[in-house]
């Protein structure tokens, strides 16, 4: 992954080779009349509306138990991508209760101009049963002529903010191309990375492009102290690689002319048999039996998990680097052999 990293990033931090101009951010000029501005292909009041939709029917639904085929049709009907992903997980024992939230007065953040498929963004408070609230980032999209769902949540951490986002006149955000080069890492090289730092931690190639956290050097360490424990406690061999997901990046213009980038990982960790008979079995952790079929492995356990998260990244030249500040995610995929 470094290798791919670093012949990444070397193409994108080069000159203007190949007759590409360079951008840099918007110099300060008159703002555009509303009348000047191109007609949003989403209005803010219909993203208002199918926002409340969305999140409506999940509560409806959350609360459907015993749950129906129905049910859980159309709760996967309310989801994409990296979230669908999660929901599916968490709709594979129908006896167990789904979590239920209710939700605050959301912030939507719809981009003025865009590409298919169309999308935008919402800040809202979550609050669950217990009375606990955290503040969510969510991305809602629609595939063609499909309705609109929940492609991403990502839960801010405890004591950090959303961004402020730069809007027009209108109350419309800027949304950047996966390619924009006027903040200090292009939005498709976020994940990338974001998993270099967590597989390298501060001593790797991301060191002072990718801030130090829990979910960036954090895990590297993690990963150390893990492999060292399976060892020499239980014989076994312990290894843990991030990637970068396939889902969709998406990225808004922030006042200070940096960015927030919401895009995806996928982190998959084996366990090993490594010396027998010293190492018997690998036990698999009772939440996740049913998803793995098996209570235990005889040589090797997978889990795969899909990480959903949101980052703030400065503008180009700011010396400053991108920072993860939200974070969703969980077991997708277990393997046993």
């Amino acid at each position: 992954m470094l290798v791919l990293t670093l012949v990444t990033m070397t193409a994108a931090c080069s000159g203007s080779g190949g007759g590409a101009t360079e951008q840099r951010p918007p110099a300060a000029g008159p703002t555009p009349s509303p009348a000047a501005l191109a007609e949003p292909p989403v209005t803010l009041a219909e993203a208002r509306k199918e926002l409340a939709g969305v999140l409506g029917a999940q509560e409806v639904l959350s609360r459907a138990m015993p749950r129906q085929d129905a049910d859980v049709r159309n709760m996967r009907q309310q989801s994409r991508d990296g979230q669908e992903a999660l929901t599916t997980v968490a709709l594979n024992d129908p006896t167990s209760a789904l979590p239920h939230y209710t939700w605050g007065s959301p912030q939507v953040l719809v981009p003025r101009t865009q590409r298919g498929p169309l999308w935008f963004a919402a800040i809202v408070n979550r609050r669950d049963e217990a009375g606990d609230t955290r503040t969510a980032v969510l991305i809602l999209i629609k595939y063609g002529e499909e309705r609109w769902s929940l492609s991403s949540t990502s839960l801010l951490e405890p004591g950090e903010r959303a961004p402020e986002i730069a809007k027009d006149p209108q109350g419309y955000a800027t949304a950047l191309s996966s390619e924009d080069r006027t903040i200090a890492i292009s939005p498709r090289l976020m994940a990338p990375l974001h998993a270099t730092s967590a597989e390298e931690g501060g001593r790797g190639f991301t060191a002072g492009l990718v801030a130090k956290g829990p979910h960036t050097t954090g895990y590297a360490d993690e990963i150390a102290a893990k492999r060292m424990d399976y060892r020499h406690d239980q014989c076994m061999d312990y290894d843990s690689i991030f990637a970068a997901g396939s889902y969709p990046i998406h990225a808004l213009r922030t006042v200070d002319g940096g960015a927030m980038v919401t895009y995806s990982l996928i982190r998959t960790t084996t366990v090993t048999t490594a010396i027998e008979p010293c190492a018997t079995e690998i036990r698999v952790p009772a939440k996740n039996r049913k998803l793995a079929g098996a209570s235990s492995a005889r040589k090797q356990l997978r889990t795969v998990e899909t990480q959903l998260y949101v980052s703030t990244v400065p503008a180009r030249d700011s010396h400053r680097p991108a920072r993860v500040i939200g974070y969703l995610g969980g077991i997708t995929k277990l393997f046993v052999s």
